[in-house]
């Protein structure tokens, strides 16, 4: 599933209404005649929607070449709600993450591994990115800190 904001959806429901008249691609001139939104708006959603591998652009031809439009997507509101909608998305994934690794330590896993497992683990998230992560899970009482004599430990 793809996260776009309302901007790419428009566009993107454009290409897939004018894909019955123009079936294996359309010019750029055609769907910038359609919408209503200035050029320099229209190559960001056209880019965006490239990199999310919804269409293939041509700068070359002014071509716009449709790759898969029909892909599961989620509609956010502009690119702030995105930002928080992937955040709390990470969090979640990393707290499934954390919560397997405390389970393979009895409820109770050291934070090197903690840390270990959000850095290097399928996420790879950076340093900064793990402290925030699990600060966050913190305040919102998904985690918990333990001060024992040999180190730190995390619990759920």
């Amino acid at each position: 599933m793809q996260i776009i904001t309302k901007k790419e959806n428009n566009v993107l429901a454009l290409l897939k209404d004018i894909k019955q008249d123009y079936p294996e691609s359309v010019s750029f001139d055609v769907i910038k005649e359609s919408l209503d939104i200035s050029e320099t708006r229209l190559v960001e959603s056209l880019e965006i929607l490239q990199k999310k591998e919804f269409i293939k652009l041509d700068s070359e031809n002014n071509m716009i070449y449709y790759d898969d439009l029909n892909m599961e997507v989620k509609v956010v509101e502009n690119r702030s709600e995105l930002k928080r909608y992937m955040l709390n998305k990470t969090e979640e994934d990393a707290y499934e993450i954390i919560r397997d690794v405390i389970t393979k330590y009895d409820g109770y896993a050291p934070r090197y591994v903690l840390e270990g497992a959000l850095l290097y683990g399928q996420l790879e998230l950076t340093p900064k990115r793990t402290y925030n992560i699990i600060v966050s899970l913190e305040n919102k009482k998904l985690l918990n800190k333990v001060v024992k004599t040999d180190g730190e430990y995390y619990t759920i």
